[in-house]
């Protein structure tokens, strides 16, 4: 063993080595890696009065760290050791999309975090023989916190609205919870550094702002959008907040190069000197013959993780009791009494939620499934309402609800126990489509002239609540004068809103291939804008949609680059057409207008119609441009056509007698022209054939003679 003064010398010069090299983040084996090590270095460079405190509180942990074991490391389980519980906070950053994860995912996560912490995952089973004898306990455990910072009622989830949840730093960290009583953690969209899924500070490398855990947030949890094979992310994270670092050292960069001293790479006794792994290669021993490493080793990229040693425990516990980073403070007995986690179980918040994928959208008839999600103490009673559900009341925990009549409904819950009384009430909480189309004319129309957005017709659906939304406007119009529109501005950038109409039964559309048309107007704010317009269809009664075609940026712009607030004028309206030709003979069905904000300005939409082409006259033929040439042809020939939506699309070569002769193109095509080069040709024997192209099952046929 090295003295305290040779320790101490070491442990300083590889912390400097993490401030002067920086590292390149990248993904491994198919997932995301971490960032703690590249953010700890800008943190530290630039404040070197906090490095030079965090350097020397380092050497001081490490020195404790290595006195902690005079006879050798072991695993520590002992019953009476303090179990260190900390109070955690989960800041879920979204625009109201899938980062908005559920309340069960992140319960999930809270679940994997005390059981990997405890060493009670039943993955221990499968640790190699070499490394059982020291995988540990670490006797942390976590807790949501109960109240906020205020002494209010939280279920220690605080969910936060704002863009930022995109290229997410430590500019995303909002709303951030004092440090010295909660860990803060921080779950976003995307991270802006590429390739990472995660980052945390080691004690006292940042302020106490940016203390804490910045995680994707498909990244918690192993329900949800999380997966079993991701969950573990955070554990890992959680370890450098503790003070870990990685097995191989204080890089990103693992399979470069053996961890080198002191004590290994990690400053851990107990961790063999390894390289890092991104795959679970659990025989490795690379680094020092015969000696196998840890792959399996929680702050390891090997995706095969399920223990942390023994020493590793020691050091995360002497870096619980520091006062670096405040770590000290989050287990004391005031502070968990502040935050909530050792006062009584009081019902303080009335909650609930359903078992609907589709945003608690309903065809008539259906059924829903709601759950209690009352916090924090635990209900003993419940009275249920539901506004045209049968049943109507209910005093079960998760009642079953049928709706049979179309429309928008509230839900109302009241719980109780021996503290008291709390309820809930959510409007126009459960939607139901009806299972007959609104609409069953030979003409479908919609100009916006007589009722406010939204009404019995027509829904909105706004992912960012209480940002701007579609609306009725006298401000601008086509014809009439009214129009819907939506307000876009620069701070709402990754905004989704959409427009849902109502039913409408194509069957009842006079005239072959069925078509919608709109009239829109747009500008960008900049042209580098990627505002974006798409049109989707539904015959599923709103549960489920496909795309029927996107516009983006300057293909959607109407009019020149305007920086102010856009209006249009009477020649700044641009028809758009969507084929529907496909969807002929469906009775019920939908179609929404989804606009997504990539920066630019507000949009209108005018004068909707749905309706087919007279007999006679085919609108996709008139623009198909279906062209073959040469022809005759004898040694290549050229295909040429245009499509004016997305369609499903085939062009195959038959001979005369109607066999297949060769297939050149079969899928999706988007919007535009599209030219295809047929080499066969010369390998075709002299004679007659036919190019076929069919789209959305309608075929067009055109003589190609090959000399």
């Amino acid at each position: 063993m090295k003295n305290r003064l040779q320790l101490k010398t070491a442990i300083i010069c590889t912390l400097l080595a993490i401030v002067i090299s920086a590292q390149i983040t990248k993904a491994q084996g198919g997932y995301l890696t971490c960032g703690t090590d590249e953010m700890v270095r800008k943190s530290l460079a630039a404040n070197p009065q906090l490095m030079q405190q965090y350097l020397q509180e380092q050497a001081r942990l490490a020195a404790i760290d290595q006195q902690a074991f005079p006879n050798g490391y072991k695993d520590e389980n002992r019953a009476a050791a303090v179990i260190y519980t900390i109070p955690i906070v989960f800041h879920v950053i979204n625009e109201g999309g899938t980062e908005n994860i559920s309340d069960a995912q992140i319960f999930d996560e809270v679940r994997i975090l005390n059981r990997d912490y405890a060493k009670l995952n039943p993955d221990t089973a499968n640790i190699v023989a070499s490394f059982r004898s020291i995988a540990s306990n670490v006797q942390i455990q976590f807790a949501l916190a109960k109240k906020d910072p205020n002494g209010n009622c939280t279920n220690g989830i605080d969910r936060v609205t704002s863009t930022l949840t995109n290229s997410a730093d430590d500019n995303s960290k909002l709303n951030d919870w004092p440090s010295s009583k909660y860990l803060n953690v921080w779950t976003v969209k995307t991270i802006g550094t590429a390739g990472v899924a995660g980052y945390a500070y080691y004690p006292g490398s940042t302020s106490a702002a940016n203390d804490g855990v910045l995680i994707l947030s498909n990244y918690i949890g192993s329900i949800g959008t999380g997966s079993t094979a991701t969950s573990r992310a955070l554990t890992h994270e959680i370890g450098h907040y503790f003070n870990l670092a990685h097995t191989w050292g204080n890089t990103n960069n693992p399979g470069v190069a053996c961890g080198t001293d002191p004590i290994n790479g990690d400053q851990v006794s107990d961790t063999p000197v390894t390289k890092g792994h991104t795959t679970c290669n659990l025989t490795d021993a690379t680094c020092v013959p015969p000696i196998i490493e840890n792959v399996q080793n929680y702050m390891e990229y090997s995706y095969c993780s399920n223990m942390f040693t023994a020493g590793q425990r020691t050091r995360m516990r002497s870096a619980a009791t520091s006062s670096m980073g405040s770590r000290s403070t989050l287990w004391s007995a005031a502070n968990l009494t502040a935050t909530g986690i050792t006062a009584p179980a009081v019902l303080c918040q009335a909650n609930f939620e359903t078992n609907n994928v589709y945003n608690n959208i309903l065809c008539q008839g259906d059924s829903v499934k709601f759950t209690d999600l009352s916090w924090n103490g635990h209900p003993t009673s419940w009275n249920w309402t539901f506004q045209n559900g049968t049943p109507a009341t209910s005093t079960d925990s998760m009642p079953t609800v049928t709706y049979n009549t179309p429309g928008l409904f509230n839900v109302s819950l009241s719980v109780s126990n021996t503290s008291g009384t709390v309820s809930a009430s959510k409007t126009s909480y459960i939607r139901v489509n009806p299972s007959t189309a609104v609409y069953s004319n030979s003409i479908y129309s919609e100009g916006f002239e007589t009722s406010a957005i939204p009404n019995t017709d027509w829904q909105v659906n706004n992912e960012a609540p209480g940002a701007n939304t579609w609306v009725q406007t006298a401000s601008a119009s086509s014809s009439g004068t009214k129009s819907a529109m939506l307000t876009n501005t620069a701070a709402q950038s990754g905004n989704v809103d959409e427009l849902i109409s109502p039913s409408i039964n194509m069957a009842a559309i006079t005239g072959i291939n069925p078509a919608l048309t709109f009239k829109v107007a747009y500008a960008q704010r900049t042209s580098a804008d990627a505002d974006k317009l798409a049109i989707y269809v539904s015959s599923t009664c709103g549960k489920s949609w496909i795309i029927r075609k996107a516009i983006t940026g300057t293909m959607l712009a109407t009019a020149p680059v305007n920086t102010g607030t856009f209006v249009p004028t009477s020649s700044q309206w641009v028809t758009q057409t969507v084929s529907l030709s496909s969807y002929a003979t469906n009775t019920d069905l939908f179609f929404k207008f989804v606009f997504t904000s990539g920066g630019g300005n507000t949009i209108y939409i005018d004068d909707i119609n749905i309706k087919g082409t007279p007999l006679g006259v085919d609108e996709l033929t008139s623009n198909l441009n279906f062209n073959v040439y040469p022809n005759p042809a004898e040694e290549i020939t050229n295909i040429n056509f245009n499509l004016i939506d997305k369609q499903k699309v085939s062009l195959k070569v038959f001979d005369v007698v109607g066999r297949e002769i060769t297939s050149v193109y079969n899928g999706d095509l988007p919007a535009g022209e599209h030219q295809y080069t047929l080499n066969q040709t010369t390998k075709l024997s002299s004679g007659i054939y036919f190019v076929t192209l069919n789209i959305a099952g309608q075929n067009f046929s055109k003589k190609l003679i090959v000399k």
